[in-house]
């Protein structure tokens, strides 16, 4: 893919955390990754995510922190592209909607992330068990940075 480069994490690698400040965007190339929020322990699945598809437009568009988190569920090849490498293909309108896109989603993030999911027919987003949430909870405490 032109104006990108490939980078490869194995299961249970975190691609971001919420709040980072980072602005890539990321295109899946080959695996699955889980996007999620996070309150306390708790850990919310927003989606389960596989080739094709992307993540982090929110911050590639608006330049705002991360609103979700991702974790591999397996190996997990991704194209990365930079902001910096796309600002002069990209025309003033679809920045512009972009960013007024990404200021709705994250109000969704928001509310999920306070509220969490009503369980009403939500097959494909299925909630962790405890097991489940205990075991991201460690892989993202290990994650984040050590503050001195």
């Amino acid at each position: 893919m032109e104006g990108s480069e490939i980078i490869t994490l194995n299961k249970d690698e975190i691609l971001f955390l919420a709040s980072e400040k980072e602005t890539d965007l990321f295109i899946i190339k080959t695996g699955k990754v889980m996007v999620f929020v996070q309150k306390g322990s708790e850990i919310t699945p927003i989606a389960y995510l596989g080739p094709k598809e992307y993540i982090g437009e929110l911050s590639f568009f608006d330049e705002e922190p991360r609103s979700a988190s991702i974790i591999c569920l397996e190996k997990t090849e991704f194209y990365r592209i930079s902001p910096k490498d796309m600002s002069d293909k990209l025309p003033v309108w679809l920045k512009t909607i972009g960013h007024q896109l990404s200021r709705k989603i994250r109000a969704g993030d928001e509310l999920i992330r306070s509220k969490g999911i009503r369980k009403k027919n939500l097959e494909s987003i299925k909630p962790l068990t405890i097991e489940e949430q205990s075991r991201y909870f460690k892989l993202v405490e290990k994650h984040k940075p050590k503050t001195k």
